[in-house]
């Protein structure tokens, strides 16, 4: 059950759960997050090698990014949108919350919004072709990490309750699980060069969620949202400089291991 409430808050999927959900399935689900981005980053790069068989790497890498958004239905992209408005157009946290929960968007989310999704598609274009698919699974599962991280370690913002108040039950289960998840896909993809994008994951989350709690009393909904969203760009830039100065890829690790 944890697995398909995970499914279904992270996509558009349509998985049917039967019965009431109650906030503490909801939290536990957490420690499938990782998984399911995994999932979603696999989804993303098969997406990639197949319309690279036809088109140019930069249409393939755009077409990822445009199914990852699509599946989605662009929920991080929203809260990072959302972030931005409220952190760089209000002065009082409570104005902040109060512009976070409106659902139009400001100059400043646009602005995010889009420097986020050229970022990710800069980053992903420089690298060697063969090394695209196993970036685009790292980065979607450890934005969706850092998602965990945020709601075990972090205070829910808003007093009256919200779409994320069920973090308030996320604990050690929920981070162990999905970290777990997000060591042993590095190790499986890259080695211990995956170690690199890790440490990079870790401490860009702790940074992200400690500045945006700082100015609004702790994590919504929107923020872990942002912190996904900004964790995948971080991922991709520490992956890159990793296949720049590493001759790493899926397959020669995966002989490693094996041979």
């Amino acid at each position: 059950m944890g697995f398909l409430l995970a499914v279904q808050f992270l996509t558009r999927i349509p998985v049917a759960v039967r019965g009431g959900v109650e906030e503490r399935s909801m939290a536990r689900s957490m420690a499938f997050f990782s998984l399911v981005g995994a999932l979603l980053g696999a989804g993303a790069a098969a997406l990639h090698a197949l319309t690279s068989l036809v088109f140019a790497p930069a249409v393939s890498s755009l077409a990822a990014l445009a199914f990852l958004i699509i599946i989605t239905g662009n929920l991080h992209g929203d809260g990072l949108m959302d972030t931005a408005d409220g952190l760089f157009g209000g002065k009082s946290r409570e104005r902040m919350l109060e512009i976070m929960r409106d659902s139009r968007v400001g100059s400043h989310g646009v602005t995010a919004g889009v420097l986020v999704l050229l970022a990710k598609y800069v980053l992903l274009i420089q690298m060697p072709a063969t090394a695209q698919g196993a970036a685009i699974i790292m980065a979607v599962a450890l934005g969706r990490w850092s998602q965990v991280y945020g709601a075990a370690f972090y205070r829910y913002a808003r007093s009256a309750g919200g779409t994320g108040d069920f973090t308030v039950h996320v604990g050690w289960r929920e981070v162990f699980y999905s970290s777990l998840t997000v060591v042993l896909l590095a190790v499986l993809l890259l080695g211990w060069h995956g170690l690199i994008p890790l440490a990079a994951a870790l401490a860009g989350a702790a940074l992200l969620v400690w500045y945006m709690a700082g100015r609004i009393g702790g994590i919504t909904g929107d923020t872990l949202g942002a912190a996904s969203e900004c964790v995948e760009v971080l991922t991709l830039a520490s992956l890159l400089a990793v296949f720049t100065k590493f001759d790493v890829s899926l397959f020669n690790t995966l002989k490693e291991i094996l041979l």
